[in-house]
């Protein structure tokens, strides 16, 4: 308080050192949590990774905006892996060391992930992987720190066996591109076809980074399959794709989830028509927040399409920002604390109920069959809830941009 000669009184001194003291214990109590985003923002699989990241940071965005977390505002820690599980390893090190990152959301390729899963259990730290499906990731984790927004591939492959085969197509050639999760595809769909009557003609492995794949094709050609299945990415799907055109090859080339983007289409153009992949997904439009999402994604003005991943990628950091919320209202704020919430609730997503039941696996699945037509990719087929094929009355798009 001034006093009249203008000289602050010793009331008005205590006020201002009281008004001082309650700022900085406000400052104190703003909590800011970091959480890491580990995904190929360079690399063959950029533009996916790109798309998965930009969804993160649009998700923490509007947690953040919407004050839900109370006190805590998070912050999103952005690292690449280039689809490499050396960069992978050296990012996940880099998070780990960093003791204001609790949690993380990292990796695309199922490599990548299996390469810095023991990381995670060493530091005690959850990674919510948005898209790594190789069974090994969680069921072989030697804690318990490991889950993921997509189910198993052995889920995937016994539900996406069913798709040709009840389609009257009994013999089937098998090529990978030769790293784990390529390889870990053709095994189970081998496994699969098989026990459900279908025959294997042969197999064959490319290489990642290959651009030319006559050889193994010309091999697939002259067994004659029904269906020519492909355990790989983007990439070298689009190519093989390509090239089977051009031998004049027109058996049925069904891939997986690695696939499903729209720059399989931009790099196989023409060609792209007729592939087929599953994926553990449906249209965005048919989820509680998928409407939401786009909208606030183009608004949100990013240079880079969301792609496929994108809804999943939103819904990762959705969880992991509710179980920072729950752990920090049971008073264990900490990375032990945000694994403990992670192993019991059941979130709420733009894809609806998540829940990761041991060994940390999402509990809700759906599987969806896809088809390019038109340059889009578009759902003909989708499972219900026994798990039964049903064929849509008409196409419905991705409705990816």
């Amino acid at each position: 308080m001034k006093r009249s000669d203008g000289k602050v009184s010793k009331f008005g001194v205590r006020l201002l050192a009281l008004a001082a003291g309650l700022c900085a214990a406000a400052a104190v109590d703003a909590k800011t949590v970091k959480i890491c985003a580990v995904l190929p923002t360079s690399g063959p699989n950029a533009a996916i990774g790109i798309g998965m990241m930009n969804s993160m940071d649009l998700a923490v965005k509007t947690i953040n905006a919407s004050g839900k977390l109370g006190d805590i505002q998070l912050e999103l820690v952005r690292l690449d892996d280039a689809s490499q599980p050396s960069m992978g390893v050296n990012a996940v090190l880099r998070a780990a060391a960093d003791p204001e990152v609790l949690a993380c959301s990292a990796h695309w390729n199922s490599p990548v992930a299996l390469a810095t899963r023991d990381i995670f259990n060493r530091n005690g730290m959850a990674n919510l992987t948005p898209a790594s499906i190789t069974w090994k990731l969680t069921a072989e984790q030697k804690g318990d720190e490991i889950f993921r927004m997509a189910p198993p591939d052995t889920w995937q492959l016994d539900m996406a066996a069913r798709f040709p085969i009840e389609a009257g197509m009994k013999k089937f050639y098998l090529i990978d591109d030769n790293t784990q999760y390529g390889k870990s595809l053709v095994t189970e769909m081998e496994k699969d076809a098989s026990a459900k009557g279908a025959s294997k003609l042969g197999s064959d492995s490319i290489a990642v980074g290959e651009k030319d794949f006559s050889a193994a094709l010309t091999r697939a050609k002259a067994t004659n399959p029904d269906f020519l299945f492909f355990g790989g990415v983007t990439t070298e799907s689009a190519l093989l794709r390509q090239q089977m055109v051009k031998l004049g090859m027109n058996q049925f080339f069904y891939t997986g989830s690695g696939t499903m983007s729209p720059t399989f289409v931009s790099i196989a153009g023409a060609a792209a028509e007729g592939t087929y992949a599953y994926f553990y997904g449906l249209p965005y439009h048919t989820y509680p927040g998928g409407k939401e999402f786009i909208q606030a994604y183009a608004k949100a003005g990013y240079d880079k399409p969301f792609e496929t991943y994108g809804i999943w990628s939103y819904a990762a950091v959705e969880v992991l920002a509710e179980a920072i919320r729950q752990a920090n209202a049971a008073g264990k704020l900490n990375r032990r604390g945000i694994v403990d919430v992670m192993k019991t609730a059941t979130f709420s997503t733009v894809l609806g109920d998540a829940s990761f039941p041991k060994p940390g696996d999402i509990k809700q699945r759906v599987m969806g069959y896809y088809t390019v037509s038109g340059g889009k990719w578009v759902l003909t087929h989708r499972s219900d809830a026994a798990g039964n094929l049903v064929k849509l009355d008409k196409p419905e798009p991705l409705e990816l941009p």
